[in-house]
């Protein structure tokens, strides 16, 4: 159930949704969503741990030591930019608003990011594949973007989606660390 519910909050957010509503744009009975879910804050909270558990793998990619540092660093990035390809702005905005609670995943998920990316540049540095640029550094640009990024009225004004700007925030970032 949550699979067909993800596509319809993420691109257009939530709030205008009740359990009703929704049941009406899913075809289904008040009845069945409530099977399914006990409120409206729970399909929320299980649509964002769902996408956080996904966006946790890349993690996995970075640590592969079969793999090239450049290569690596490609494939994370690609793999979290289609992850965040159905997120809007309306979604990251309401979501910080309506359910504050809930938006403590996405600041212990930038905290696990940031920690992992830091042992990534780290054994880049080590591996003279990445320019030997501090550490500390690299992590606090990474941090300030992703403040940013999460910052759904920011990207709006911009003109920006989260995936747009993670996307040219990484192409620079990637161009600027890498040797040769």
């Amino acid at each position: 159930m949550i699979e067909r519910i993800a596509p319809i909050f993420l691109e257009r957010g939530f709030t205008q949704y009740n359990m009703d509503s929704l049941s009406k744009e899913l075809g289904c009975s008040k009845a069945t969503l409530y099977k399914h879910f006990e409120s409206h804050k729970e399909i929320v909270s299980i649509l964002l741990s769902e996408k956080i558990m996904n966006l946790q793998l890349f993690q996995q990619i970075l640590e592969d030591d079969f793999v090239s540092f450049e290569d690596r660093y490609k494939q994370a990035v690609t793999y979290v930019s289609t992850e965040l390809a159905d997120v809007s702005n309306v979604f990251l905005s309401q979501l910080k608003t309506v359910y504050p609670d809930i938006w403590s995943l996405v600041d212990q998920f930038k905290k696990m990011a940031l920690e992992v990316l830091k042992a990534f540049y780290s054994r880049g540095i080590d591996a003279k594949v990445f320019h030997p640029l501090n550490p500390e550094m690299m992590v606090l640009s990474d941090e300030l973007f992703f403040d940013v990024l999460t910052d759904a009225q920011f990207l709006q004004s911009k003109g920006m989606t989260l995936k747009g700007a993670f996307d040219d925030y990484f192409e620079m970032r990637f161009h600027g660390i890498l040797l040769g």
